[in-house]
């Protein structure tokens, strides 16, 4: 077995693709795996450092830049695909699979062109612009959500996103003082949420005592807010970033976050609450979609980027910690609809889109 996981540019891309690329190799020993992302993308340092080979293609993104910029990565694009059919012709892949992102564009329609079998998966709710073009041409699109299914027809099917099995094995918690409230904004974190948390303290007082934050705010802030809870007199353990992700969910009785489907499935895997502010600014509004779906089903609460309020937070906080029952009443809900087999999924149409090509 040889196969080409291409995409990535963020967490919520990446790291789906390599929890596939683990269950390929435990499926199939002695396996063969080629990541191939963008040269600026994360992937240049995740990749490596979970053992993978990686090529890299010139390509940038398309949407929310000035036409110039459009310009210059529409031809970086083609360049790109030119890489990616050079790629195929060297590695020979029995599949390629597309986890979303700007890079796994060429190599996916390099794919298509090329008669390779070929599959993607998308994560949010609304696909972004590469899988909608290229939806139509692939033998399966693996979709987390079942309104997804809509844009691919026939070629749709839901498996749910893959989780990285620390997600998975959380356990239950009991919800009694000190209470741990864990805040994050991505991996570059999010000044809007840090400044809204930061004036919640005003509001948090008279829970002084029985609270606790962990906080992942971002290389550029994070001593800012280390400094805001210290002028407050809370207990916080703020860095820039977390590398034991799994570990700060375990203790976390309520998380505050934006909406990445990354983030969505960590949240149902580990079955914890979280107060989500979609990130305004996401492609499609992708990350509104994925929130209303939690709440749709009881297991989060939204908070859009224009309400968000020091005083909106706190109230949030507080009726969640304040009634304990509902807090697990939430968690279970959230627990009910992960799939945690959503890798095992996704193979499986692996294997069935190489024996279509057979």
């Amino acid at each position: 077995m040889k196969a080409i996981i291409a995409g990535g540019g963020t967490g919520g891309h990446l790291y789906p693709g390599i929890t596939v690329a683990r269950e390929i190799q435990r499926r199939y020993p002695g396996a063969e795996i080629l990541f191939v992302g963008a040269e600026q993308g994360i992937e240049t340092r995740i990749v490596p450092k979970e053992g993978f080979a990686l090529r890299t293609l010139p390509v940038g993104g398309l949407k929310r830049m000035g036409w110039q910029r459009q310009v210059k990565n529409a031809f970086a694009m083609m360049k790109g695909l030119f890489t990616a059919r050079r790629i195929l012709h060297e590695y020979k892949p029995n599949v390629v699979v597309g986890v979303g992102g700007y890079a796994s564009f060429p190599m996916v329609a390099a794919a298509i062109l090329g008669g390779y079998p070929r599959v993607i998966m998308e994560q949010n709710a609304l696909p972004g612009l590469a899988n909608r073009v290229l939806g139509k041409w692939v033998d399966f699109a693996a979709v987390a959500d079942p309104r997804t299914t809509a844009f691919f027809g026939n070629r749709a099917v839901v498996t749910g996103n893959p989780i990285r099995p620390e997600f998975k094995a959380i356990p239950r918690k009991e919800h009694v003082p000190p209470f741990t409230v864990m805040v994050t904004g991505g991996s570059q974190g999010a000044q809007a949420i840090n400044r809204a948390v930061l004036e919640s303290l005003n509001f948090l007082a008279g829970l002084k005592d029985k609270l606790r934050f962990v906080h992942q705010a971002g290389e550029r802030e994070a001593d800012d807010v280390r400094r805001g809870y210290q002028a407050k007199g809370f207990e916080a353990d703020v860095r820039s970033f977390f590398h034991d992700f799994h570990q700060q969910y375990a203790t976390a009785d309520v998380i505050i976050s934006r909406a990445g489907a990354m983030t969505v499935a960590e949240l149902k895997a580990a079955g914890r609450v979280a107060i989500l502010i979609p990130l305004p600014t996401a492609a499609d509004d992708h990350q509104t979609k994925n929130a209303k779906a939690m709440v749709a089903e009881d297991a989060a609460i939204l908070v859009t980027n224009s309400d968000l309020s020091g005083q909106r937070l706190a109230d949030e906080i507080k009726r969640l910690l304040t009634t304990p029952g509902r807090l697990t009443e939430m968690e279970e809900n959230a627990r009910r609809i992960a799939i945690l087999d959503a890798e095992e999924r996704i193979v499986n149409l692996v294997q069935a889109a190489i024996e279509k090509h057979v």
